[in-house]
């Protein structure tokens, strides 16, 4: 019996499909910061007042709220948050996980919901549901990046179209802040961004920040762009797309403090601006060929907090010397977007000042104060701002260049009557309504016959068609395959500005580091032996290259790792995040797999097949060491569920979701340092509910018939990379990993 393995959809097979330039109606808020993609909305006769107690245009509200702001697509509203269920109680917390919610925008009717688990994250429930939607104006597709790394694609009835698994496929980091990037829809790309260490040439050594564009229809990977600096922290900046200098550019704040811009078809580094010694998290704007930015951390030239910052975005390669236009230091502005209309940027402090400055010169025009700090970026609409405060309080204002007035403020108390709401999230725009959404609850406002108009979303520049081909790309640009399966690839190539010309004549592929594989012309066929291997397909055009990347898994009936012949640094091909925490190293007469205590945090884990494996087993011999009276946590991942041994705490556990422990169930069990034992886990689903099982021995005695451990999970994972655990605090070893098909 084999295990049990779920293709992804759309990456069997690739088709280019005609390239088209995807244009966000003036009527849909597709995207968080709305269809011009920096908090603008072409509407009019939007209302000024309002109020919760009198429902003075109030057309609808919603109990369930969150912190990611909602999107408006076809006249329905989508939200990706929690679900309400209390963490702190330890009956209820078992149900507790992220959703994507849809109401109709008219009547606020729930029309779908769909649920999914969070799992190895150290992300707590307050910040599920950090990252907003998005939605594709072409297909009516919206799409959603959970906290545990979940990217999926939905229709708009909530079938599911395509998904992957961004931390089991391609290593992301989830850092316990919260910080998820919302994703963006250019043409026929979905992008989205995060820290990664992943396996192959983006192994490391360190994490890197990474674009990665997604064929929005299929899932194909199209290309990965990992930006120059080292990353600081997990950031949220949400990237923003204009055409500037006849280029068609990606222009996002990075992890490493910098401003980037990349060419947002192929994916190539154009520029790079540094500003501060920490991530960035404001989003930026850009009028003409001016970007503007913010942050609130350390800046890289002076001794001062907080910055605003004009750039020149025409140019190449490191322009932070050359191609500042102007900038005010000392001014805290890190977490909201920014906003510039008719000459005028607007920047919300941290402080809960709302600044404008004149956009060309820098110069302050005024100040206007909203309260206490604020997160949920302003948004322009019909000659009113609409900003809002964590504390509670929704502004709207009417700004001029000579100074600001309050139309309304509004002060949301928190559900249960005690204290003030909290609301990170900006409003969305569609039909005359306006979408509040508060940690709370969801508010729909406007006049119930809106008499307004939609007004026309400004073109982009012009782009200068070059019509040589300069870069090729390999499309797709990464598979994982089982043995004997196929995948067909192509060769696209654009001009210097990124320009599609032509799809490319290959005769056949070039493959290296994929074993016993096979290549027909553009198909690659993986091999049936019992190796795994990571490496590249390539093609040539003239004087040009495409590169792809394949890992493929040894023969699907047993897959078993003895680490007697590696050497120097080599983990095997195929294992996610591997480099960075393992190593081979000889010891009780053989050589196994090292983990030691470094820098980072010391939790780690590495994926070993693919996402979407099920009904298998996982099963090695783990040696933990004592440094300084110290021991490591070690274990097992099957199906997105952990089987650890916690040595300092002579705990045996299972659980999933750490920071809650949503599921969990230990025993005392004191491990013995320099000794090493033999860990198995098995997960048996049966409708809705995984029986989650691991039992520990002695290696060297006969293993025992009966589980060591059991627990029971109502809200099951189908689906899950087998993996090793780690949480480094002394030297730890694993060998003889072996994953096989249950019975």
């Amino acid at each position: 019996m084999k295990m049990k393995l779920i293709l992804s959809l759309g990456l069997a097979m690739l088709t280019l499909g005609t390239v088209t330039i995807g244009s966000a109606a003036a009527d849909d808020w597709a995207y968080w910061r709305g269809p011009e993609l920096d908090g603008i909305s072409r509407e009019t006769n939007l209302p000024e007042t309002w109020d919760l107690e009198t429902k003075k245009n109030i057309l609808w509200t919603s109990d369930i709220g969150g912190r990611a702001a909602p999107i408006i697509l076809n006249g329905r509203v989508f939200l990706n948050c929690r679900t309400a269920d209390n963490i702190n109680d330890p009956v209820e917390k078992i149900h507790a996980g992220e959703q994507v919610v849809c109401w109709d925008l008219e009547t606020g009717e729930q029309l779908w919901k769909d649920r999914f688990n969070v799992f190895q994250t150290d992300i707590p429930a307050p910040r599920v549901g950090w990252a907003s939607m998005c939605g594709d104006t072409e297909t009516g597709y919206v799409y959603v990046h959970s906290v545990s790394g979940i990217f999926r694609c939905y229709d708009p009835d909530g079938k599911v179209i395509w998904e992957h698994s961004l931390f089991e496929e391609y290593g992301k980091i989830s850092g316990y802040g919260g910080r998820t990037q919302s994703p963006i829809i250019d043409e026929d790309r979905i992008i989205v961004s995060f820290l990664t260490a992943n396996w192959g040439s983006s192994k490391g050594p360190g994490p890197k920040y990474c674009y990665y564009a997604f064929d929005k229809k299929t899932g194909a990977l199209q290309w990965v762009s990992p930006t120059d600096g080292t990353p600081q922290d997990t950031n949220y900046s949400s990237p923003i797309i204009r055409v500037i200098d006849g280029q068609r550019l990606l222009v996002g704040g990075d992890s490493d403090g910098s401003v980037t811009a990349i060419n947002a078809r192929t994916g190539q580094l154009v520029w790079n601006f540094k500003m501060s010694l920490r991530g960035l998290n404001a989003s930026p704007v850009i009028e003409g060929n001016n970007v503007y930015i913010s942050h609130g951390e350390d800046n890289i030239d002076n001794q001062q907090f907080g910055r605003i910052q004009c750039i020149n975005a025409v140019g190449v390669g490191d322009i932070t010397e050359t191609n500042s236009v102007w900038r005010v230091d000392g001014l805290k502005a890190g977490y909201t977007g920014l906003l510039v209309k008719d000459g005028i940027l607007y920047v919300v402090a941290d402080t809960g000042n709302l600044h404008a400055f004149d956009s060309q010169t820098g110069k302050e025009l005024w100040t206007f104060n909203l309260g206490t700090v604020g997160k949920g970026s302003p948004v322009w609409a019909d000659g009113k701002i609409y900003v809002m405060e964590v504390n509670g309080n929704i502004h709207i204002v009417k700004p001029s260049r000579e100074g600001c007035e309050s139309l309304s403020r509004v002060e949301v108390l928190s559900s249960n009557g005690t204290g003030l709401d909290e609301i990170y999230a900006s409003p969305a725009i569609s039909n005359g309504r306006v979408v509040f959404v508060t940690r709370d609850r969801t508010i729909c406002i406007g006049e119930k016959e809106w008499q307004g108009t939609t007004g026309e979303k400004p073109a982009m520049a012009s782009e200068k068609p070059l019509g040589d081909v300069a870069l090729l790309q390999m499309r797709p640009f990464e598979v994982d395959l089982m043995p004997g399966q196929s995948q067909a690839f192509e060769v696209l190539g654009f001009d210097a500005n990124g320009g599609f010309v032509r799809k490319e004549t290959v005769d056949a592929l070039t493959i290296e580091g994929l074993g016993d594989a096979k290549v027909a012309g553009m198909t690659f066929t993986a091999g049936a032996g019992d190796k795994d291997y990571g490496g590249t397909v390539s093609a040539m055009v003239g004087d040009l290259t495409a590169v792809g990347r394949v890992r493929t898994y040894p023969n699907a009936e047993s897959w078993s790792w003895n680490f007697d012949s590696f050497k120097g640094a080599a983990v095997p091909p195929s294992w996610i995040r591997a480099h960075i925490k393992m190593k081979p190293m000889e010891v009780d007469g053989g050589v196994a797999m090292m983990s030691a205590p470094g820098k980072g945090r010391p939790s780690h884990q590495i994926l070993i097949g693919p996402s979407t494996m099920s009904n298998y087993t996982i099963q090695a011999d783990t040696k933990l060491t004592e440094i300084k009276r110290k021991l490591s946590s070690v274990g097992l991942t099957n199906q997105r569920y952990n089987f650890i041994v916690k040595g300092n705490n002579s705990r045996l556990s299972i659980q999933s979701w750490a920071p809650h422990l949503r599921m969990e169930k230990n025993i005392k069990f004191d491990a013995k340092p320099d000794v090493w034992y033999r860990m198995k886990m098995v997960v048996e689903v049966t409708g809705e509910t995984a029986l989650v099982k691991g039992k520990i021995w002695n290696r060297d005695e006969e293993e025992p018939t009966e589980w060591t451990l059991t627990a029971e999970d109502p809200h099951a994972n189908l689906t899950g990379s087998p993996g090793l655990y780690l949480y480094s605090l002394s030297d730890s070893y694993f060998d003889n990993v072996q994953v096989t098909p249950n019975n």
